[in-house]
């Protein structure tokens, strides 16, 4: 195909000519030849040198431990590179190569769309139709508002099965029928009015697999293959039907601290036509190919232009596919098609962009977070500079943790953080990482290691989160309260955090239900001046940098976060801050914590 012509650098260039004698009278074919093979040689060392970078940089990667699988990219039409990193099982030392199968996960939602589309081609079925024409059993008080449209868009309100409380820590690996799976939300409230929002939900998939099977009379394996991948000879993809990793497949691990293990199992039938294809590189840019710049797969193509249009006036999904326009580098508007995936033991990234003959195709059987090398390689193809991966500041510390304690090691996580900022990766997630490592065998270690970060830093949520579940599992449920609470106070409204005090049977305070909202600096700069409760006490609020602050006499500075136009949560508290605006005019601002409420009267204008 010509979008993956394979960049070939000239090895060599031999030009005859020893002795022999130009003509005079006629030299400028001369000056001609040598300029194009000037250029030819440009050409070549340019491609050769963009081959060793990308190459390069996916290595960075694979050094530190943050990349475990196969790489193909695609530059101007030309492949760049194509190979593997690491090992595809690493209980047996088999190595990846560019043919390893992987599990793809959710970068299988965009082939059950073009499945659905082409059944349409086919005269048997219509996006249009609601659930209920092909599943009769379906609630009735759902079957005819929600469409295939909205299955396709994530628009149809349908909760995800894989949010559901422990499901995918307990029942992962039990075998499911597509109808169980789909009945295990069908009767649980929209989350909103079908076509008005989005909300990811892979049991919008697995039903549009079962729909696929409905109207073929075939397995959803054997409509993919008929309808899809044969007729763009797809032969190295498929439905992952196995419990075990057939030769030539990768096996699915988590990458710890100190090495990797073999990932969780999960059953087939549970990721579905949501998330459990298998594929390699290869197939994946022939995928991309075949489909998004050559339109080889549907008769019409207008058909492709359905899928990759945003379900949403405002939004960026079309059928099974991110779609947006993206500014990389000094280049604009650059047209982007993309999907991420991720299971048990594999990570997947299909990032194309149709109109310049480039993509990146990124499979990983360790679990790995592609999000910062799928950016970096675009930056590359794109001339732009490249973030470079930083070593893991968790494996790290661990062995100060084993050798010293956690008081030692976090005292050293401090001083690196401050006085070694660029050396390593000091993020949240790797304190997590670190935690994680003595959570089954030394719990103990686990929560003083999260206590002891969060005692600087006590923003992120998900160490509060996992303190939580910790103190839980060692059944002080006041301190798992705590923490959440603690959270909801720089995050209010988080639908998650509240969850999960509902769990724990508490109630949150009413000031911490309402969500953080925007609201434009030409609001908030009606709110700025100060406020009087008595001659001793004035509450001065400022606005810098589109974020409003308050302070009150002789005391630090805080933030305030918007809840509404007119209602702010004093970051890190349960007290809002209530303005009474009236004519453009914040004539007072109300301080409210639980039932006791402080009036502070504006002075001056």
């Amino acid at each position: 195909m010509p979008f993956l012509r394979r960049a070939r650098a000239f090895r060599s260039l031999c030009i005859e000519g020893g002795s022999r004698v130009y003509p005079r009278r006629n030299p400028s074919w001369r000056y001609g030849l040598a300029a194009a093979l000037v250029a030819a040689l440009a050409s070549a060392a340019e491609a050769q040198s963009r081959a060793e970078r990308a190459e390069g940089y996916l290595r960075s990667f694979h050094d530190l431990r943050l990349f475990n699988g196969a790489a193909l990219i695609v530059d101007d039409g030309e492949i760049l590179f194509e190979g593997g990193f690491g090992r595809s099982d690493f209980a047996r030392g088999a190595a990846n190569v560019a043919s390893t199968r992987f599990r793809v996960a959710s970068l299988t939602k965009q082939f059950t769309a073009a499945l659905i589309l082409r059944l349409e081609e086919e005269g048997l079925l219509r996006v249009e139709d609601p659930v209920g024409r092909h599943i009769e059993e379906y609630p009735p008080e759902f079957a005819e508002r929600i469409t295939l449209h909205h299955l396709l868009t994530h628009t149809s309100g349908l909760p995800s099965y894989t949010s559901l409380p422990g499901f995918m820590d307990w029942e992962a690996a039990t075998p499911f029928s597509p109808g169980e799976i789909v009945a295990l939300t069908w009767e649980a409230p929209l989350s909103f009015e079908p076509g008005t929002e989005f909300e990811y939900s892979n049991s919008g998939y697995v039903l549009l697999g079962w729909i696929a099977e409905r109207v073929t009379g075939l397995s959803y394996a054997e409509a993919l293959r008929r309808y899809v991948l044969d007729p763009l000879e797809l032969r190295d993809t498929g439905y992952d039907g196995s419990l075990r990793p057939p030769e030539g497949h990768a096996g699915g691990h988590t990458r710890d601290l100190v090495g990797y293990r073999p990932a969780r199992r999960i059953d087939p039938s549970v990721p579905y036509s949501a998330g459990m294809l298998y594929s390699t590189v290869g197939d994946l840019a022939r995928w991309a190919t075949g489909l998004f710049v050559e339109g080889g797969l549907f008769r019409d193509p207008e058909t492709l232009a359905r899928m990759t249009t945003p379900g949403l006036e405002s939004g960026s999904y079309g059928y099974g596919v991110g779609v947006r326009t993206r500014d990389i580098g000094r280049n604009r508007d650059v047209r982007t098609i993309e999907h991420s995936g991720g299971i048990f033991g594999f990570s997947a990234w299909l990032r194309v962009f149709p109109d310049h003959g480039r993509l990146i195709v990124l499979l990983d059987n360790a679990s790995s977070d592609l999000g910062p090398l799928v950016e970096g390689l675009t930056s590359l193809l794109w001339g732009a500079e490249a973030v470079r991966p930083k070593p893991s500041i968790a494996e790290r510390l661990l062995p100060i943790v084993e050798a010293g304690g956690v008081e030692a090691a976090m005292s050293r996580y401090d001083n690196w953080r401050r006085t070694r900022p660029e050396e390593y990766d000091y993020s949240p997630g790797q304190i997590l990482r670190l935690a994680g490592h003595f959570r089954v065998d030394e719990p103990a270690t686990a929560i003083a290691i999260l206590e002891a970060y969060i005692a600087g830093t006590p923003e992120p949520p998900a160490i509060r989160f996992a303190l939580s579940e910790l103190h839980e599992e060692a059944g002080a449920l006041e301190a798992a309260a705590d923490h959440i609470r603690e959270a909801l106070m720089y995050h209010p409204g988080t639908a998650r955090l509240l969850e999960r005090l509902s769990e724990l049977g508490v109630e949150p305070d009413p000031a911490l239900r309402l969500p953080i909202v925007r609201v434009g600096p030409e609001n908030l700069s009606l709110l700025v001046g100060e406020y009087r409760i008595d001659p001793a006490t004035t509450l001065t609020v400022t606005l810098g940098d589109g974020v409003l602050t308050a302070a009150r006499t002789g005391e630090a500075a805080f933030r305030l976060l918007p809840q509404s136009p007119s209602t702010f949560l004093m970051h890190g508290s349960v007290v809002q801050f209530v303005f009474d605006v009236v004519d453009g005019v914040a004539g007072a601002v109300s301080v409210v914590e639980a039932d006791q409420r402080l009036v502070f009267p504006r002075i001056g204008n």
